[in-house]
């Protein structure tokens, strides 16, 4: 039975909640009928407290009317309102998400018309859902389809010390307290190790020796700390967690050495997709299936004018700056830019150096696609060539290099061939068969 350990969103339980939200506006203008109240939902937020949802948002809605001289008038505004949904189990530190439905919209003037007051009335339903994030060791399916996890490579808690020093403004004749945070850090995995770095403050709370006061002292320095976790491979995501375990401290005039211990979490875990056995008695996952995914090549061509002719270029370095996507039916529209720096010789015999930003679009099929679906676009810069040209009509050669510089270029002529992986999914919920535990030994 071939199983693997995965960090999965639990559902803890679900809602309907629906709201009716009243609002009288007085439009800029008398109007004899409203054509039209077009409304929709902004600034969307949910909070989970104790067996339930607080939902918070605003109704933004445009108001299209007609006034006494024919003429059609439009008025918009912002209607705030809150709900709360029932959810039985729901704690505070959950994750929650909410699907909104403006479900109807009714209005009318009130007579005698033509009429400033407008009473409206929207119905809102919101879907509501919580989950909690739980370590599940599941069995794997060998049918069906396949369905996108987070499998947990390596974990474990580690201890590290980070030594400092701190100069204090003037001598003291002894330190009261020392206190450490942690303030910001970013951890990346490496091959079988993970490397943490982050900024560490610390607050000095000590008596000058020459009044006898009591002064205050911060200083802010980064650290870093490796630990090893055997089986970590670079680009895998790591969530670390960080807390200060014990500060101590030793003072010697105006100079302070701090040994700081910190305790870390750390859970590496990769993104990979696998079928998975079920179980109506197994506790209820939220988890992405892959609808269908695809590979399509593209050749971006374009050429760059250089703002300084050259003799050569010396090399062209390409990376994808920025993807997104928009998933409609049987196909992915992914649009990015290629950053491209270009490094070339002047003249002068001096290396130049100009950037560039091209857009690039690209459709890549997939037949199960359907809108609403997620996307995830793994752009690859496969092949980079160029050549020169020595001058375009809107691209011209300037005039002082005529006759002097036979061999300058002005223009490059370039070529990428970009290789777009594309993965669609969309979110189900399965009830997930788990590793029975083990008998206890002996």
């Amino acid at each position: 039975m071939a199983n693997m350990l995965i960090k999965a969103d639990v559902v803890v339980g679900e809602d309907v909640a629906e709201t009716t939200v009243e609002q009288t506006v007085y439009l800029e203008f008398p109007a004899t009928f409203v054509t039209d109240v077009v409304a929709k939902i902004t600034g969307l937020e949910c909070e989970v407290i104790e067996n339930g949802v607080v939902i918070r948002g605003a109704i933004h809605k445009q108001i299209f009317y007609v006034g006494p001289d024919s003429k059609v008038y439009h008025q918009a505004e912002d209607v705030s309102f809150d709900v709360l949904a029932n959810v039985p189990g729901a704690e505070a530190g959950m994750h929650c998400q909410v699907t909104p439905t403006v479900q109807d919209v009714e209005w009318r003037l009130i007579a005698p018309l033509p009429s400033v007051e407008l009473r409206q009335r929207v119905m809102l339903i919101f879907f509501v859902k919580v989950t909690r994030q739980e370590q599940l060791d599941v069995v794997l399916g060998t049918t069906g389809p396949l369905y996108k996890v987070e499998r947990v490579v390596a974990e474990g808690t580690e201890s590290a010390v980070v030594d400092e020093s701190i100069f204090l403004p003037f001598a003291a004749e002894k330190v009261r307290s020392v206190r450490a945070t942690i303030q910001d850090y970013t951890a990346t995995a490496c091959e079988d190790q993970v490397v943490v770095d982050g900024t560490m403050c610390i607050d000095v709370f000590f008596i000058a020796a020459f009044d006898h006061q009591e002064y205050y002292h911060r200083e802010t320095f980064p650290f870093t700390v490796a630990v090893s976790m055997p089986g970590v491979q670079p680009g895998e995501t790591v969530h670390v967690v960080i807390g200060v375990t014990k500060t101590t401290y030793n003072l010697d005039g105006s100079e302070v050495d701090i040994k700081v211990v910190l305790s870390l979490a750390i859970k590496v875990t990769d993104t990979t997709q696998t079928m998975l056995c079920t179980d109506p008695q197994g506790p209820l996952i939220k988890v992405g299936r892959v609808a269908g995914e695809n590979t399509k090549e593209i050749l971006v061509e374009d050429r760059v004018c250089l703002d300084v002719p050259t003799k050569k270029v010396e090399d062209v370095v390409a990376a994808i700056s920025s993807v997104s996507y928009e998933v409609i039916r049987g196909k992915v529209v992914v649009d990015g830019t290629i950053h491209k720096q270009i490094f070339h010789v002047g003249p002068n015999d001096v290396v130049r150096h100009q950037a560039v930003d091209i857009p690039f679009t690209a459709v890549v099929e997939i037949p199960s696609a359907e809108p609403g679906m997620a996307a995830q676009v793994h752009p690859t810069i496969e092949h980079v060539s160029w050549s020169l040209i020595h001058e375009t009509p809107d691209c011209p050669l300037p005039d002082y290099y005529d006759g002097i510089y036979a061999d300058l270029f002005r223009v490059v002529d370039q070529r990428i061939v970009l290789q777009l992986f594309v993965k669609v999914t969309e979110w189900v919920q399965i009830n997930v068969c788990l590793v029975p535990p083990r008998p206890p030994q002996g």
